[in-house]
């Protein structure tokens, strides 16, 4: 990778992350970037970010194998570490979707859902571009365009696993009554 294009990652690195927080701001109730949970939810967050952070090492350890055994993925090296990125991240959502604790205090679920709409579009349009352009592949490896498609994937996975929870839950209150 050239200069250019590791200046062109950090500077679309620092204006995601302005985005983020942005969206956080936007999202949350009282405006706060950070959200608010309560001892129970805090708990089992920390569960949580275990279980992301065991995602991405039996991930990393199995792309460890795969390369040791010569197997290669058809993906440039950073597309495929953050693949690693993308499994920890699904690995800490689904727990705490699953756990009850996805939702913070002073988080507005409606402006959560426009920030997650917000947040497809913008990894989706790379994406299209890239195939209709042709791109997705270079030297017949994933390209930068494929790390888009990841996070448009993870985020519809979260949107799935959201509408999962909220269908478990209304079947568990209506067996209750």
């Amino acid at each position: 990778m050239n200069i250019f294009a590791l200046s062109g990652v950090a500077v679309g690195m620092m204006v995601g992350v302005i985005i983020i927080v942005a969206l956080f701001k936007f999202a949350n109730t009282n405006r706060a970037v950070k959200t608010e949970y309560d001892e129970r939810q805090l708990a089992l967050r920390y569960k949580g970010y275990r279980v992301g952070f065991w995602t991405m090492l039996v991930y990393e350890v199995v792309m460890i194998v795969l390369d040791i055994g010569g197997i290669r993925i058809p993906a440039e090296a950073f597309v495929i570490h953050f693949g690693a990125v993308v499994a920890g991240c699904l690995g800490l959502s689904i727990h705490s979707i699953w756990n009850d604790v996805y939702w913070g205090l002073n988080n507005n679920r409606r402006r959560y859902l426009v920030v997650f709409a917000v947040l497809f579009l913008i990894n989706a349009v790379p994406v299209v571009n890239a195939v209709s352009e042709g791109t997705m592949f270079k030297d017949g490896k994933l390209s930068t365009a494929s790390i888009n498609l990841m996070v448009a994937i993870l985020i519809l996975v979260i949107g799935a696993v959201l509408l999962i929870k909220q269908l478990a839950d209304r079947k568990a209150e209506a067996n209750e009554d």
